[in-house]
């Protein structure tokens, strides 16, 4: 995979169908094959055929939660369109699944809670814990159908964020998964 910027995004005509209260929702950081601290985040909304993929860098922790974060983000900017829904955020990383349902406490994650907490204000949202081959984030584009042109997902304001502005430091989680320079957002 290329280490440039990808972004795939898609919608079904299942948009303006009645919907359930709950949709299920993925996120995903992994690392590119050839570069350990250069990886991929990726966040997928089968239900409405979103799928995105974008470059980033950083540890494993790093990468998981920028594609938590990021998939927040993308929510805020579509909030129209999720507001009157509760998301289940599937993830196959175990730690942001405790520290979103404060089931541990981890030194230096302080931030990445209280950050979450900011879009949980105007954002229902639960995490859930999925196998790792269960994650629709990391699978295939094909598994996901394409968005139609009158989609109603905000495409251009979302593209515009910016994934190289440092908020979070992540550089005291433990000695063996801390690669420094910490996340960036």
């Amino acid at each position: 995979m290329s280490r440039s910027n990808i972004f795939q995004v898609g919608i079904p005509l299942a948009l303006n169908r009645g919907m359930k209260d709950v949709i299920k929702c993925y996120v995903a950081g992994r690392y590119l094959p050839d570069d350990p601290k250069e990886g991929i985040v990726s966040f997928a909304v089968p239900e409405y055929g979103v799928l995105f993929r974008c470059s980033a860098q950083g540890n494993k922790a790093d990468l998981e939660i920028i594609a938590f974060l990021t998939f927040l983000r993308f929510v805020e900017h579509n909030i129209d369109i999720f507001n009157s829904r509760i998301l289940h955020i599937y993830t196959d990383f175990p730690l942001l699944v405790y520290l979103m349902n404060k089931d541990a406490i981890v030194p230096g994650m302080d931030a990445v809670v209280r950050e979450a907490e900011k879009y949980a204000k105007n954002i229902k949202y639960e995490v859930k814990f999925v196998h790792e081959r269960e994650n629709r984030a990391t699978g295939s584009v094909n598994d996901i159908p394409p968005m139609p042109a009158d989609s109603k997902i905000k495409i251009k304001t979302f593209a515009n964020l910016s994934l190289t502005k440092p908020k979070i430091n992540l550089t005291n989680i433990t000695p063996q998964e801390s690669s420094g320079g910490g996340i960036k957002i």
